[in-house]
């Protein structure tokens, strides 16, 4: 229930930073634009800001800007959770390895099934298998169940990236399909006699959905690739300490 909670919270949270991100970037944008003139030049400034952009690429458009509130939230959240000071805790492993070198196994598989950390998951399906019948080799098999689990459990939470990744420029190639509709029915109605600015709202929806999308998905292909190697390089390391600290057991038959 804590742990539901706690995951609850950190992903509100990580809402509001990416809102209040994307609102910052929204304003610094807007107060970029140049200054209007007088005549024609000051209409035409007015009317390409970046509200009108985004009110250019119609509901397809809002549909990938909520996507990418969604995929800044979710790189937050990733970036809170998938670092090496919570899955692998410098402090877990002193405490852990100063119990073993006092062969005190109930206190080291209290701290570890207190700890939440991939490490202490790792460790603490070892230690539960002392004064198994095979010994090490039920600890070690246990410890290769539980870092399978750990590590899918990790890969799985950057399926929801990889989703965004490959559905914004789909939804782009969709902005750009009713786009160009709209712009076919406009130069229907007219039978082959529209004008250009009949035109430039659907050609605006198709090719300003097109850049959404991709403006999503480049980025979150980026974050998807170096949170896989984050957790890559960090399950590597684990697996040495792992080795370091379990490793006694090999020769030893603790009881």
């Amino acid at each position: 229930m804590l742990n539901l909670r706690a995951r609850r919270n950190r992903w509100v949270f990580s809402m509001l930073l990416g809102m209040t991100a994307l609102a910052a970037c929204a304003q610094t944008l807007l107060a970029a634009q140049p200054p209007a003139t007088s005549g024609s030049s000051a209409t035409l400034v007015d009317e390409i800001t970046l509200w009108t952009m985004i009110r250019a690429g119609g509901v397809v458009g809002f549909a990938i800007i909520l996507l990418s509130l969604v995929a800044v939230a979710l790189i937050i959240e990733d970036f809170l959770v998938i670092r090496r000071e919570r899955l692998l805790p410098d402090s877990l492993v002193e405490q852990v390895q100063g119990h073993l070198d006092q062969r005190n196994w109930p206190e080291a598989q209290r701290i570890c099934a207190q700890d939440g950390s991939f490490l202490a998951s790792v460790v603490g399906g070892g230690l539960n298998q002392l004064g198994s019948m095979f010994g090490f080799f039920d600890m070690q098999n246990a410890m290769q169940e539980v870092s399978e689990r750990q590590v899918s459990k990790l890969y799985r939470r950057l399926d929801y990236l990889s989703f965004i990744a490959a559905a914004a420029p789909m939804l782009g190639l969709l902005g750009t399909v009713t786009g160009m509709i709209r712009a076919f029915r406009e130069i229907a109605k007219t039978e082959g006699t529209a004008k250009p600015s009949q035109l430039a709202g659907g050609i605006s929806e198709a090719l300003i959905t097109t850049a959404e999308g991709l403006i999503v998905a480049i980025p979150v292909m980026f974050f998807v690739a170096f949170f896989r190697n984050r957790i890559d390089s960090i399950v590597a390391e684990a697996e040495t300490v792992v080795e370091r600290l379990m490793g006694r057991f090999r020769k030893e038959n603790p009881q």
